[in-house]
């Protein structure tokens, strides 16, 4: 059940806050706590009534893990649950990639039979590895069995994140007014809620055909106007689909009074790589650094060894995107730009070259720099393979030809480039969702200080033609209603036509 369904809409999240309310009046928290708990439970199912079998199991084995480490920490314990988690994982996303492999090198063909990928397998495994981990090192301690269901299973992060720890919710679930939908919270939550949804239905998906037409399986080689039209569309495609989703998550938390952590944050403002992947589905950022990169030896182990931690962890995150070698790539792609990016500031520190803040339009220039890298990079996480990725960045760079408009048929358009000349703006220049409402304290206490920043950034215009803004409720009230009608419109006219998330199966 998609967030953007007519499904969801118009059925499942009003009667799941209407029966919760109920719940919370009759019953207290712990009412609205299994009442929440049952509702994610269905919303999975919804999916695949087989597969929630899967996520209970694994519910149940993972918390039976964590409260035998918590009473008596065991490397050898938390070493098989973790190891039990992984196996799961590749079992269902990777079997056939490593026998494509293991047949490739053995000159053979081995199938792995029809394996369907569980909904959301991916976040939730990691979520509870993340929780084991934690478990072990003693930062954990309430052991309520449907406290623990709902950590795992909570409806609106459950399918994309974000990755959640532990610590994060449980302190808000154990409030005596945890989970009841007051209408502050309802109020909050809509706004951020239908925000996401006209970031996904309206832009994200209008904008899903000029990509589909240069990426489709019947084109050969694009000209430079299709590439350049083609990869752009992707680009703000993915952004606006998972900020939409990450808008979405956060305010449907927040409806039932749960605040979740800021996992998306204008990361094509960037103005390196290094500040991309801090703003770019953040919490899986630092649960790779938090259980990976730093169990690795991080930085510690000296300059060499960082680079290759650092290779090996966005080598490993690209594998955890999909099984293809082309995530795979991607990702050392981008462990490439993060070791340039490193040894570039250790350069400029020995040299003295960081003295001072560097000029508005030095950043200007810096943050195209990285937009570039990251457009280079998605192209590789669009195509199906190396061949036609190489296609469409040589058509980037006029190798394929150019065609202009009225001279020959052309894939894309060309009012397209309006579109995504004007969506460059937006994603450049305007406030996020979170930093629109940031005075109602849309996310986690943990992360405000992200939005004071880039507020204050924004306000001192450090950037050529930034924009400032004001955050009034007020005027947000209209905006969303007048979004939320049209989102609906669009919803109902669409049906079955509404896309997936692109991160809805990883």
């Amino acid at each position: 059940m998609l967030f953007s369904s007519s499904d969801f809409v118009f059925g499942f999240l009003p009667i799941t806050i209407l029966v919760v309310m109920l719940a919370a009046l009759m019953g207290g928290r712990r009412a609205s706590l299994l009442t929440l708990v049952a509702a994610s439970f269905v919303f999975y199912a919804w999916w695949n009534p087989p597969y929630f079998i899967l996520l209970f199991a694994s519910i149940l084995g993972n918390y039976a893990a964590g409260v035998a480490l918590m009473r008596r920490p065991s490397k050898a314990l938390l070493s098989f649950v973790v190891a039990f988690n992984l196996c799961l994982i590749a079992y269902y996303k990777y079997a056939q990639f490593l026998l494509d492999i293991a047949g490739d090198l053995a000159g053979t063909n081995w199938g792995a039979g029809d394996i369907a990928l569980p909904l959301a397998i991916s976040f939730f495994t990691f979520q509870q590895i993340s929780f084991q981990v934690d478990a072990y090192r003693g930062q954990v301690k309430d052991r309520n069995f449907f406290n623990y269901c709902l950590f795992v299973s909570f409806f609106p992060q459950l399918i994309a994140g974000p990755i959640i720890r532990h610590g994060e919710v449980m302190p808000q679930y154990l409030k005596d007014t945890a989970f009841r939908p007051a209408l502050s919270n309802i109020r909050i939550g809509l706004m951020i809620f239908v925000i996401g949804l006209y970031k996904k239905v309206v832009i994200a998906d209008g904008i899903t055909v000029f990509a589909n037409a240069v990426f489709g399986a019947d084109v050969v080689e694009p000209t430079l106007l299709d590439a350049w039209a083609g990869t752009l569309a992707y680009t703000f495609q993915i952004y606006f689909d998972f900020s939409g989703y990450s808008d979405m998550a956060i305010g449907l938390a927040r409806i039932f009074g749960i605040k979740l952590p800021l996992n998306f944050h204008s990361p094509y403002k960037a103005t390196n790589i290094i500040d991309f992947w801090r703003s770019w589905h953040m919490t899986l950022s630092r649960f790779l650094r938090d259980y990976l990169y730093i169990p690795l030896g991080g930085n510690q182990l000296g300059k060499a060894r960082r680079y290759i931690n650092i290779m090996a962890t966005m080598v490993l995150g690209g594998l955890w995107h999909g099984a293809a070698w082309t995530f795979i790539f991607w990702g050392a792609l981008h462990g490439a730009y993060l070791g340039i990016n490193h040894g570039w500031r250790r350069a400029k520190r020995r040299f003295g070259l960081d003295q001072g803040s560097s000029t508005a339009w030095g950043r200007a220039i810096a943050r195209m720099v990285t937009f570039l890298a990251v457009i280079v990079a998605w192209v590789f996480f669009r195509a199906d393979n190396f061949t036609d990725a190489m296609s469409v960045l040589g058509g980037m760079i006029g190798l394929n030809g150019i065609v202009l408009p009225g001279a020959g048929t052309l894939l894309v358009e060309p009012t397209a480039y309006i579109w995504l000349g004007a969506i460059l703006a937006i994603v450049w220049f305007a406030p996020n969702t979170q930093e629109w409402l940031a005075d109602h304290d849309p996310v986690l206490d943990d992360d405000r200080h992200l939005l004071a920043a880039s507020i204050q950034k924004a306000a001192s215009k450090s950037f050529p033609f930034a924009v400032a803004w004001r955050r009034r409720l007020l005027w947000l009230v209209p905006f969303s209603t007048i979004s939320g009608i049209l989102v609906a419109m669009i919803i109902a006219y669409r049906g079955a036509d509404i896309a997936d998330f692109i991160y809805f199966v990883f």
